[in-house]
């Protein structure tokens, strides 16, 4: 066909309605039958059949459309394109002629534009007056019009609505109606620096760039501004911004309801798979598993199993060691592997060396149900923690360790006597020796009460608030905030009472700010079912006791703020030493102001390294005059960097440890050689006798090499078997407290991991 006559054609079929709109319709919708097209259209199959084949005939003659024979289906042919493009193009000249607005609406749809949606959304989301909403409609759409845009969009018409707010001084309105979301750029950043982050993945950057919306969504909307400011401004800081109106921080678990098939692992059972009441150890272990992956998602940092090898005990009965250690090794493979996936929790394991009184009669949860007691299964939970242990201990099959579960070791006094559970204190001694992936529970400081759990995120309970079970089972913690001392020393400019009084005002804001916490936790179980096994019923309650769960408001850099009030260092004044202590009395001293009603603990550890912004907002904000300062300290009461000798450490920590019942650790971070497992257990026997320490752990870095496979104790750039250099050398050191590699080092992870202090035994 010629050009002309092709021209004809064209211009033939497009004088009819019908044609032009199928050509929009396939445009939009892509490929589609002869009775779709005609339903879209809205005409009857059996009275226009005929007639709309003719249409169809002329636009294939015109060579607009195509049929495909295997499907049947009608496709645009390029020109067709061409052309349903212009007719679109035709369409808004007119519409602009006319005076029209088409907008792009955030469900993804175009329609005209209407100011009475301008009125309802002002109404609806801000609960503006309507008189006022109609006026301010109005305006926007005299403005609107002035742009001459092709599209407009649904956020282009909210900045405009909110700066016509802003210029009539109505900014709790315009608060109350801005858009949530990242700009462009900031989303393609995430996309691009995804890979510098821990464990990258196309999921990863969907929940980052979801964290976003979600942290400003709580700044503002969930908090008062007072809050929002403080954390804004760098007073205080929000942990977990991003979960903090969605679940809480972690949890400590209860096996026992799931062993014997009272709970099924996700609350419904109509998620998971799940035994109704394991038969073995294998089966038993798949339990947890089960539980840990589906509640990862139902917790900001971590949960625990507590009591893990006397719950399990049981299961072991007439099990031969190789086939315990074989069920063991499945587990922890799937554990970890479920990690990498889900990315959301980590996890803990608290182990017993004997089983506590008050857990001697209480009746044993096994494969047939509830029989004997646990004091039964003394010597199967010594022996199933052995093997636990020795398994952790041995590397992947790529030579590396496994870094998870955090593994809390639980020392009474008499299992540091008995020579039961001496093997399994060697065992642990060798796995600190090889990995450093165990930390100690003093649990003989009377202070620690009848029980105590540790989660992955170092907080800390106790049985002091009700009793063993419902004080540290099935309660976790709401979340932490961070109070940054070192602005509050600046505040009051030397004066005493007046940084007391700016303490007590930023310890009041975070009370509020957990309690609303805590509400929106009730909320989201109840109301929105968005925790479905937290409000299961068990035994007369909600499986999690969200009344018995604390909120926890931690602090970063004591030795900076006691430096700048007093000129003192901590470490060699008595003066500020009476000082930081009194800092942090004041703080335990207001948590427990609040009992009975409400449980709240002080902690030195922060959920989410905060010290470097916390110091960065300072630097800009004036307060700190160098751009080089230190960053403050935290996870630790003393500077990090500065040598001070191991037993002043351990002497000054333990002053604090007993006043931060929400958690605490002391790292003993060794230098090379590091020393023998019997060094290390002379040591923490000497540390469990003379120091206040609650809980420790011994580091060890290491260094490997994915090329060859070799691990090299120390912290090398260049793999000393081979001489690799690149990329795929990892290193591994604790960092704030957990083990990470290097390759999910932020860059004040990186410091502290680099140049904080070593000791030598």
């Amino acid at each position: 066909m010629s050009s002309k006559s092709l021209l004809e054609s064209i211009l033939s079929a497009l004088s009819n309605e019908v044609r032009a709109e199928v050509l929009k319709l396939i445009s939009m919708e892509g490929p589609l039958s002869f009775t779709t097209i005609m339903e879209k259209l809205d005409m009857n199959p059996k009275t226009d059949a005929g007639k709309f084949g003719y249409h169809l005939r002329m636009l294939n003659e015109a060579e607009l459309i195509k049929s495909d024979e295997s499907s049947g289906k009608y496709y645009l042919t390029l020109l067709g394109q061409d052309v349903a493009n212009f007719i679109y193009g035709v369409e808004d000249a007119v519409r602009r002629k006319k005076g029209d607005m088409l907008v792009r609406t955030s469900s993804l749809t175009i329609e005209p534009f209407e100011r009475k949606k301008i009125v309802d959304a002002l109404m609806r989301e801000a609960s503006v007056p309507r008189k006022l909403a109609e006026s301010i409609s109005k305006e926007a759409e005299d403005r609107l019009k002035k742009l001459q845009v092709r599209y407009l969009t649904a956020a282009l018409i909210r900045e405009f609505i909110n700066t016509i707010l802003l210029e009539k001084g109505l900014e709790e309105y315009r608060h109350a109606l801005t858009r949530l979301g990242q700009p462009v750029y900031d989303v393609t950043t995430t996309i691009k620096n995804t890979a510098f982050r821990d464990y990258p993945s196309p999921e990863k950057v969907h929940m980052l760039a979801g964290d976003a919306v979600l942290e400003e969504y709580t700044l503002l909307k969930v908090l008062p501004r007072t809050i929002a400011d403080a954390h804004l401004c760098g007073a205080i800081h929000l942990n977990n911004a991003n979960y903090w109106s969605l679940r809480p921080a972690d949890i400590h678990h209860d096996l026992r309801p799931f062993l014997d098939g009272a709970l099924p692992v996700d609350g419904t059972g109509l998620a998971m798979p799940t035994h109704s009441r394991p038969k073995s150890f294998t089966g038993a272990l798949y339990t947890v598993n089960s539980l840990l992956r589906s509640t990862s998602a139902m917790v900001s940092n971590s949960q625990s199993i507590g009591f893990f090898n006397i719950f399990l005990a049981p299961f072991i009965k007439n099990m031969d060691d190789d086939a315990v250690e074989s069920a063991i090794r499945d587990f922890l493979y799937d554990m970890n592997g479920c990690l990498m996936v889900s990315g959301n929790a980590d996890i803990a394991i608290n182990a017993e060396l004997e089983v506590p009184s008050f857990l001697e009669d209480v009746k044993a949860v096994g494969p047939d149900g509830k029989s004997d007691k646990y004091s039964d299964y003394y010597d199967e939970s010594l022996r199933l923690l052995r093997l636990f242990l020795d398994v952790m201990s041995e590397p992947d099959g790529s030579s590396k360790p496994l870094t998870r579960p955090t593994l809390f070791l639980k020392v009474r006094k008499r299992s540091l006597v008995t020579d039961k559970a001496s093997a399994c204190f060697e065992s642990a001694y060798k796995l600190a020796e090889r990995w450093g992936s165990v930390y100690f529970i003093n649990q003989m400081l009377p202070w620690q009460h009848s029980n105590v759990f540790y989660n992955s995120d170092l907080s800390r309970i106790d049985s002091e608030w009700k009793d063993w079970e419902s004080g540290t089972m099935r309660v976790g913690s709401l979340d932490n905030i961070t109070l940054n001392l070192p602005r509050i020393a600046y505040d009051a400019n030397g004066d005493d009472d007046r940084m007391m009084e700016r303490l007590r005002e930023l310890l009041e804001l975070s009370r509020e700010a957990l309690s609303i916490k805590k509400q929106i936790l009730e909320e989201r179980m109840h109301i929105d079912r968005l925790l479905p096994l937290y409000r299961e019923e068990y035994e007369g309650n909600n499986y999690f006791r969200l009344n018995d769960s604390p909120g926890i408001i931690s602090y970063v850099g004591l030795p900076e703020a006691v430096k700048y009030h007093t000129g003192l260092d901590l470490s060699d004044s008595n003066d500020a030493l009476k000082l930081a202590t009194r800092i942090v009395d004041t703080m335990n001293g207001y948590t427990r102001q609040m009992l009975p009603s409400t449980r709240l603990l002080t902690s030195s550890i922060t959920f989410e390294p905060s010290a470097q912004r916390l110091t960065q907002l300072d630097i800009a904000s004036g307060y700190l005059k160098s751009k080089d300062a230190q960053i403050y300290t935290e996870h630790s009461n003393l500077p990090l960097t500065t040598a001070i000798p191991l037993r002043k450490r351990l002497n000054i920590e333990g002053l604090f440890h007993q006043k931060t019942k929400g958690g605490h650790l002391f790292d003993i971070r060794l230098a090379e050689p590091f020393p023998t497992y019997e060094v290390l257990s002379n040591n923490t026997k000497r540390i469990m006798e003379t120091a206040a320490i609650g809980l420790f752990t011994f580091t060890r870095d290491y260094s490997y090499c994915a090329r060859c496979r070799n691990v090299t104790y120390g912290l090398h750039a260049k793999c000393p078997k081979c001489g690799y250099d690149g990329n795929r050398i990892v290193l591994y050191t604790k960092t704030y407290g957990r083990i990470k590699p290097s390759k999910i080092w932020s860059t004040n992870e990186r410091e502290f991991a680099l140049n904080t202090q070593r000791f030598t035994l």
